[in-house]
């Protein structure tokens, strides 16, 4: 079963690597995929065209905003924090109507989700921000960057294998543990002496775990999230 049945939030995961041509080929095939659900489940391509949009928007957003971090962290957390959250709402939005009946849930738990990641980058002045790109952050990010491994690519790629043709709320969840070990197994890899990145690590999916509720484990689309960690941050800020 294609990857792409993992729902609407792999988009955000292919658009925050856009910048390669492999990721152009990845969100070609996306834009295609979510351009026929919406128009089977909206009954017209006007939904895909506002999703669309208002996805990009952010995006181009979200990268705008990231350069003020850092340094500038009451800024982004006093005034831009707001605007994305307004934001992630229309995409929320957009999103119901291209989803069965079945998978409206999926809306919800990426708005809320993705707020919980503005809560941990901004939580307590920002003290989580500051010590991603403390000297120690930046050391273990430039180790992972030079890695040239696919260490993290190929443990994700466990992830993207529902057993139906729609997304369960278990699903979800299940795949997320996997998301967080992955991450957790990277960092042990390159940065094994790194207490406050394995810290960061842990601290961050319990953030964006909240929307999960009762669930033992953590939502699938959380995984949007940590990919922008990663490539938003470490790569198209400097």
């Amino acid at each position: 079963m294609e990857k792409y049945k993992v729902g609407p939030i792999v988009l955000f995961i292919v658009i925050s690597t856009v910048n390669s041509q492999s990721s152009t080929t990845e969100v070609s095939k996306l834009e295609k995929f979510y351009y026929d659900k919406c128009l089977k489940y909206s009954g017209g391509a006007e939904a895909f065209d506002k999703l669309r949009t208002d996805v990009y928007e952010m995006y181009e957003f979200l990268l705008y905003t990231f350069k003020s971090l850092p340094n500038n962290r009451k800024t982004f957390c006093s005034d831009h924090r707001s605007n994305l959250k307004v934001r992630i709402q229309e995409v929320s939005k957009d999103l119901r109507p291209c989803l069965p009946a079945n998978e409206k849930f999926f809306a919800e738990f990426i708005e809320e989700s993705f707020k919980e990641f503005l809560h941990f980058l901004c939580h307590d002045n920002g003290e989580y921000t500051r010590r991603f790109f403390s000297a120690d952050g930046s050391q273990c990010r430039t180790q992972i960057e030079n890695s040239n491994t696919n260490d993290l690519e190929n443990c994700l790629n466990r992830i993207f294998s529902p057993s139906h043709s729609y997304i369960t709320k278990k699903e979800m969840c299940d795949d997320v543990v996997v998301a967080r070990k992955c991450f957790a197994k990277l960092i042990e890899i390159h940065c094994p002496s790194s207490l406050n990145f394995k810290q960061l690590n842990e601290i961050f999916f319990d953030f964006v775990g909240k929307p999960c509720g009762s669930c033992l484990h953590y939502i699938s689309g959380l995984i949007m999230l940590a990919c922008l960690l990663v490539n938003v941050l470490t790569h198209k800020i400097y």
